[in-house]
């Protein structure tokens, strides 16, 4: 299955084992069934909660789709450009940018070549999911995620 994209870019092709939008046909991934109550399993309590109010945010930016993995989870667009990773206490949400972010919330960066800079920010509580890390969320999926210039 091939779902041709409105700005003119080639095709996503469909892995039809599971489901994930890749944009070239066999290209590796994480190929599986996995769920966010799998990957928060050993969480505390209200940590779920807070991981499914973050992928609804994820899934307001945009036409994306949610890859629960074995050990995070991934958001993508035409490309992977947001996810998480659990934690006992929380998540480390992530998301690239073409840019870098001067934060005090980013607890980490790496930097992954010329237009892919990816950025951690902790999230312990639903004020983490506030207007600031939306925002940056956002600007992730519109240029990293749709693979456009900004």
């Amino acid at each position: 299955m091939n779902q041709r994209s409105d700005q003119g870019q080639a095709p996503l092709w469909v892995c039809p084992q599971c489901g994930a939008r890749l944009i070239s046909r066999n290209l590796w991934h994480s190929c599986g069934r996995f769920t966010l109550e799998a990957l928060f399993a050993d969480a505390q309590p209200h940590v779920l909660a807070l991981a499914r109010s973050y992928v609804a945010l994820l899934e307001s930016l945009g036409d994306v789709q949610i890859i629960p993995q074995k050990t995070r989870l991934v958001c993508v667009a035409r490309v992977r450009f947001a996810g998480l990773y659990p934690r006992k206490r929380g998540f480390l949400a992530t998301f690239a940018l073409h840019r870098w972010l001067d934060s005090p919330r980013i607890v980490k960066t790496e930097d992954y070549g010329p237009r892919w800079r990816m950025h951690v920010v902790r999230v312990r509580s639903d004020a983490d999911l506030d207007d600031e890390l939306r925002a940056w969320l956002q600007e992730a999926h519109d240029t990293v995620g749709l693979q456009h210039e900004r």
